[in-house]
């Protein structure tokens, strides 16, 4: 039984697509937006078809990113692209990818199934290995004694044989007598196709066998366990990596990077605040607390209340500081359009995307979200400065699904008020993230 994903915001599309497709399979999660897509396919097991609607489509590359994706790493999976443009770039690039596009105009009840089915049928016919290259079959004639050898070229397809050209002759001169053996044929092709499956189980046989005979210990590559292992103790053991960017220049990544930085530095955490970015902001801060012209200073760092401020790092390398002994690095991407280091942000443990709830400028949020729909999103936390209480309730209506945080007004950054740490506290978790942390140790050493 195949296994569904409908990618649809329209309630009355998802009803007919589940109607026409309950005899094709189960439609296990409908998608509302692809936003979330990634990690609610990751988390769906066995998924066989999946298909998308053009309303959830807002960003063309971005949605090429994401059906390459689920191409690499299902490369089985049959996807279904239903839209009302017309042929353009975009449909022949999805057509390219092996989509199967249908438009809305030529669609009729019973279309997509047929699709999909004939999709599946080729499918496996291709998956029939070709485990016979030549065969001798004797007395096709009876009569004439004579011996052929059935052979196929590999560069044909599968599904076709290649005849010897005394068979073809053969068939040219005496048409009428293969009309009147049909029931010779079927049967011909009963002996072909048992003997497919006949080898086809050979071949899993003598590949076992093999398996077993020829593996080597030393040749086992065990370099992809020991990364994810190693990963596993870098995410939730030792630093942690905070990345903060911005949907659009200004709206105040720098200034929530400090609180963020100050507020670590006063729970007693070793903190390093990276300038991931080309605003040269941190040059003033240094200034304006070292009392001097910033001409005059050419350090690449400086510490702050407990906090490692790094300057100007346009291309952040972050492996050196993971080995500084810090409990925290917190990166201050800047606009995500502008900086070298948004793969840093992907790769954080904590993502904080900061924007504006003013609602002229809501549209940027959706655009950052839209143009990263290829992405996992769902550890996403969007923070909200100088909000207004009425745009943040009807931000929370359109976002519904987010973890939205409206930051308190406090204009000095290295100082602290109990509004901000319950603020800081409820965003980042850190006392839960660190009651993880230790159990996560504990189970480790048990295991070990």
């Amino acid at each position: 039984m195949n296994r569904i994903i409908i990618c649809s915001s329209e309630r009355d599309e998802c009803d007919f697509l589940k109607e026409e497709l309950e005899d094709f399979g189960k439609v296990v999660k409908v998608v509302e937006s692809l936003d979330f897509f990634i990690s609610q396919w990751e988390s769906s097991t066995s998924i066989n078809t999946i298909v998308f609607s053009e309303y959830v489509v807002k960003n063309n590359s971005s949605f090429e990113k994401l059906i390459k994706q689920v191409k690499a790493t299902s490369p089985e999976v049959q996807m279904l692209f239903l839209h009302f443009r017309e042929i353009d770039g975009f449909m022949q690039s999805l057509s390219d990818l092996e989509i199967i596009c249908i438009s809305y105009i030529d669609l009729t009840p019973g279309m997509i199934l047929t699709k999909l089915q004939t999709e599946s049928r080729k499918q496996a016919a291709q998956d029939i290995p070709v485990f016979i290259k030549e065969e001798t079959i004797d007395n096709i004639d009876e009569n004439s004694g004579d011996t052929f050898l059935y052979t196929r070229n590999e560069q044909e397809p599968k599904n076709q044989v290649h005849m010897p050209e005394q068979m073809v002759s053969r068939v040219e001169e005496e048409p009428e007598i293969l009309d009147d053996n049909q029931e010779n044929t079927n049967s011909s092709e009963k002996i072909l196709k048992s003997m497919i499956l006949k080898g086809k189980e050979l071949r899993k046989v003598l590949e076992i066998k093999k398996s077993h005979s020829d593996i080597r210990i030393e040749d086992l590559n065990f370099d992809p366990l020991l990364q994810k292992r190693k990963k596993f103790r870098d995410r939730f053991i030792g630093t942690i990596i905070i990345a903060i960017t911005g949907v659009e220049k200004g709206v105040g990544c720098t200034h929530t990077s400090l609180l963020i930085a100050n507020y670590l530095a006063k729970q007693k955490f070793s903190v390093a605040l990276v300038e991931a970015n080309e605003s040269n902001e941190y040059k003033e801060i240094e200034s304006s607390y070292e009392g001097v012209d910033s001409d005059l200073l050419i350090s690449s760092s400086f510490y702050i209340n407990g906090v490692h401020f790094y300057k100007n790092q346009k291309n952040i390398d972050v492996i050196p500081l993971l080995s500084g002994e810090y409990a925290y690095i917190v990166l201050d991407l800047g606009n995500y359009v502008e900086t070298e280091s948004y793969n840093e942000f992907l790769r954080a443990n904590i993502q904080i995307v900061v924007g504006s709830s003013r609602d002229w400028k809501q549209h940027k949020i959706d655009e950052f979200i839209d143009s990263q729909i290829h992405l996992d999103q769902s550890n996403w936390r969007i923070c909200l400065p100088l909000s207004d209480k009425q745009d943040v309730k009807d931000l929370k209506k359109k976002l519904s699904r987010r973890q939205l945080y409206t930051v308190p007004y406090f204009p000095d950054p290295f100082d602290s008020s109990e509004a901000i740490e319950d603020f800081m506290e409820k965003m980042l978790k850190i006392n839960q993230q660190h009651r993880l942390s230790l159990l996560r140790k504990k189970m480790l050493n048990v295991f070990q």
